[in-house]
């Protein structure tokens, strides 16, 4: 090369860093959306469950008749 123009070969600055730290925000994003939403499918699962056991409980076994022997 010249003195008016430098090689660049190997001098190219892409800023790899900054897509890098924008994949793990959406990793990290992602990750707290799984844990977000599979803990609000478990507790949902479970106070329904609930909901149906005490209704059991309290309206369908505690209003059966008395069986006449």
């Amino acid at each position: 090369m010249n003195d008016m123009r430098t090689c660049m070969v190997g001098h190219d600055d892409d800023n790899g860093w900054i897509f890098a730290i924008i994949i793990a925000v959406i990793v990290i994003a992602i990750i707290c959306t799984v844990i977000v939403y599979g803990g609000a499918f478990i507790g949902g699962y479970h106070s329904i469950k609930n909901y149906i056991l005490a209704f059991k409980h309290n309206v369908v076994d505690s209003n059966r008749k008395a069986v006449a022997a």
